[in-house]
């Protein structure tokens, strides 16, 4: 299974952010760069793709592999679905500009399907332009995506993994009427049942629970939440009032972050996406980068391509 893009930003455009990272950036630092919105694409056939979220970058990032390019016919494209983690708006305006990808089947789970009809109506807003078909995941199950074609060689396995019930900013209201107990977000583990092998994905964590730590345990590649560095590191700057656990990222360091579990875990590679451009990580050379370094934690960067 071949594994492209892990691109690994997150969070506020650099553009609208003061943060010193983004005056770096601004100001033509080559110590740091511009980061694209999180994202993979995956495929086990190379012949079909399927996006695993799809933000506002996605046509950046689909051009900027020639794997993704449309073609040779008209309106072919090697683009045969996208894998929803959540419905968050960083991973589902990119709906929107795939538009004419009217063969695509998108998957995710059934509060997410529901959201997507009404409080973001992207399907709505979408049917006179395609007719996608629609997949649920279902947490805890694991299920084949693609073609079910003879050969586990053919097909990607998924294993939803349930992460939080907390909802994006614009539909708390749903939640509050009848959707409590639902699960918004979810990390994804995707198996290669020729090799045995598989990559855990999770761009973010609330928390880690015991399914979640015994995923990350199995993975040969884990791709974990790697937002902020610290609790207090947006309300610090002045950035936001609320710090980095109330907005569902648990921090990469500090008692019970990330850092000290993926630090025991004797996986193959350990790479951090979903990374706020205030994350210090993102300086090579920066104290929490080298900490990083020490213990084999990777950070991630745009345009990262492995083998699973």
């Amino acid at each position: 299974m071949r594994v492209l893009g892990a691109a690994a930003g997150g969070g506020f455009p650099q553009w609208n952010c003061a943060c010193p990272n983004c005056r770096a950036v601004r100001s033509g630092n080559a110590e740091l760069q511009p980061l694209l919105q999180s994202s993979l694409a995956v495929t086990a056939n190379e012949k079909d793709w399927y996006l695993i979220n799809a933000g506002p970058d996605i046509l950046r990032q689909i051009e900027s592999f020639d794997s993704l390019n449309a073609g040779p016919g008209i309106r072919e494209t090697p683009l045969a679905g996208v894998l929803l983690t959540d419905a968050e708006l960083d991973h589902t305006l990119g709906l929107l500009s795939l538009r004419e990808g009217s063969s695509l089947t998108i998957y995710g789970t059934k509060v997410v399907q529901s959201c997507l009809q009404s409080a973001f109506p992207v399907f709505p807003m979408l049917k006179n332009y395609c007719s996608w078909e629609w997949q649920s995941l279902d947490p805890g199950i694991r299920q084949r995506v693609g073609p079910l074609l003879e050969g586990a060689g053919e097909t990607i396995t998924v294993e939803p993994v349930p992460v939080s019930k907390k909802p994006p900013l614009y539909a708390k209201s749903v939640q509050e009427l009848d959707c409590q107990e639902d699960i918004w977000e979810v990390g994804l583990v995707l198996h290669n049942e020729d090799s045995g092998r598989c990559l855990a994905y999770f761009p973010t964590l609330e928390k880690i629970t015991p399914a979640i730590e015994a995923c990350l345990k199995k993975a040969d590649i884990l791709m974990v939440d790697g937002t902020f560095w610290s609790e207090d590191e947006l309300t610090g700057l002045g950035a936001a009032a609320r710090d980095a656990r109330s907005m569902g990222h648990l921090p990469i360091s500090g008692p019970s972050g990330t850092l000290e579990l993926l630090a025991s875990i004797p996986a193959e590679r350990k790479i951090l996406i979903h990374i706020n451009n205030s994350n210090p990580i993102l300086k090579k050379g920066s104290v929490e980068r080298n900490t990083l370094e020490r213990l084999g934690i990777e950070v991630a960067y745009d345009g990262m391509e492995m083998e699973v």
